[in-house]
């Protein structure tokens, strides 16, 4: 049945204020984070978070910091990881409220795990390589996980684990994407890489080329051109990317000029026997931005340092080129629950947040 355009106009407004009512994120003060003297918490910046269900939350940062709230985001515990207080752990996988994976930027590289809710890490991989620079972590299931890397000798860099991130391994470059010259991974917060359906992987570049790489490790490959999304410099291309049952949503941006309305990207896409297929984009605009949490009801929450946004995915492209303001404090990281609709902000200045649904 074909509805008219007053009827579609009316519908498309309800949404755009039901999003709007709820538009509220508690920010959570020192006064709801448990050891705040084991460091200075505003001089702590999160980028990773995991938020395995409603009741857990799991944060990441620098300075060896990781944060864990296991009453629903009311409050935090401050957690130093010993001997790596100058390791920033950009990117985190929590399965639950005691066993949580985290992964520092740079070089050494460390992949780290928990069993004990933090009381207690054990380091499960190193690469002391001066080229290496982790940038993301996810799993498919509790047993098989993957991290991503930027490119060494061209290739991007993918260690995988097949028992639940207690030993790992590099995949041998063969099995690993190209990349061009000046292409590269975005740690900004620990998003570029997702686990999809079909026992594959998603990840998105930036630099000198932006692209959408899809792969199923051993079997397809495919390389989709982010020609829409801003690209050239190194402080330029896609930062991260989510998906739901029916679109893919892509933000970035230039993390060097911040304060410029930016074009992001949403996509249907479909599986065919050649792999993930993209298909018609359309457009919807935000301030430079970091990360994005797709939600299965077609909401879009994205957030950088000029603040939160909510779009969706089924307005128009008219009324996708104005920002849906949820306030305008500065956030690296958004989360939804894997299971539940807990909704987790990290950021800046050990900011963290919880936005209400």
């Amino acid at each position: 049945m074909n509805l008219p355009k007053i009827w579609i106009s009316l519908i498309l407004f309800c949404v755009v204020l039901s999003m709007r009512a709820q538009n509220t994120i508690q920010r959570i003060d020192s006064s709801l984070i448990s050891n705040p003297s084991l460091a200075c918490i505003s001089c702590i910046s999160f980028r990773g978070a995991s938020v395995p269900n409603d009741q857990t939350a799991w944060l990441s940062g620098s300075k060896g910091s990781v944060a864990r709230s296991i009453d629903g985001g009311k409050t935090f515990e401050l957690i130093k990881i010993p001997a790596y207080d100058s390791v920033d752990f950009r990117s985190i996988y929590a399965f639950n409220e005691n066993q949580a994976i985290v992964v520092n930027s740079g070089s050494p590289a460390y992949i780290l795990r928990t069993d004990d809710g933090g009381k207690n890490w054990r380091k499960v991989y190193e690469d002391k390589r001066k080229e290496i620079f982790l940038d993301a972590i996810d799993f498919w299931d509790n047993k098989k996980g993957i991290v991503l890397g930027d490119p060494i000798d061209m290739r991007f860099v993918l260690i995988r684990t097949l028992d639940g991130g207690h030993t790992w391994y590099e995949l041998d470059t063969s099995m690993c994407p190209w990349a061009v010259p000046g292409e590269s991974i975005f740690a900004a917060s620990g998003t570029s890489l997702r686990c999809m359906p079909n026992k594959s992987i998603g990840f998105v570049s930036g630099g000198r080329k932006s692209v959408f790489h899809w792969l199923q490790i051993d079997k397809k490959y495919q390389r989709h051109e982010l020609k829409t999304m801003v690209q050239g410099k190194a402080s330029e291309g896609a930062f991260s990317f989510d998906f739901n049952t029916k679109h893919i949503a892509v933000v970035g941006g230039d993390y060097a000029s911040d304060t410029s309305k930016i074009k992001q990207a949403i996509f249907r896409y479909t599986y065919d026997k050649d792999g993930l297929q993209l298909l018609n984009m359309k457009p919807f605009y935000t301030m430079y931005s970091s990360c994005v949490a797709l939600l299965p009801t077609g909401e879009i929450i994205s957030c950088g340092t000029q603040g939160v946004t909510r779009n969706h995915t089924e307005q128009t492209t008219t009324l996708l080129s104005t920002k849906t303001a949820i306030n305008n404090s500065a956030f690296h990281v958004v989360r939804k629950a894997r299971k539940g609709n807990l909704i987790v902000l990290g950021g800046p200045r050990g900011a963290i947040g919880v936005l209400s649904q």
